[in-house]
């Protein structure tokens, strides 16, 4: 369709802290932060999160959405997968990404 849109990084900014997706080593030490809307142990230093922004014809830019946490789970292809699978993403309440395994950090 000729779309075209800029996809940008908030890598070495503050945006992360600025949208509450980034914590202080305070932050997680204390346990307490705010993420998702609510003060809570934020658990690592970093946490996901996705923000939105429209910039109009005259210039200003407005961040119309942000969703943290759960709410990014529409843009990884792979839950819609495994919410087919009899088990789903078999995940712990305690600790609900712990079945996810990262290619560097297998056990040998």
């Amino acid at each position: 369709m000729g779309w075209k849109f800029k996809w940008l990084s908030s890598s070495q900014t503050d945006f992360n802290y600025d949208y509450q997706a980034s914590f202080t080593p305070k932050d997680v030490g204390s346990r307490s932060a705010f993420y998702n809307y609510l003060r809570t142990d934020p658990g690592d230093a970093d946490r996901e999160g996705l923000s939105v922004f429209y910039k109009d014809e005259r210039g200003p830019i407005f961040h119309t959405y942000s969703t943290y946490a759960r709410g990014i789970d529409m843009l990884n292809g792979t839950y819609h997968i495994l919410a087919l699978v009899p088990k789903g993403r078999d995940e712990d309440p305690q600790d609900p990404q712990a079945w996810v395994r990262h290619h560097d950090r297998y056990e040998d």
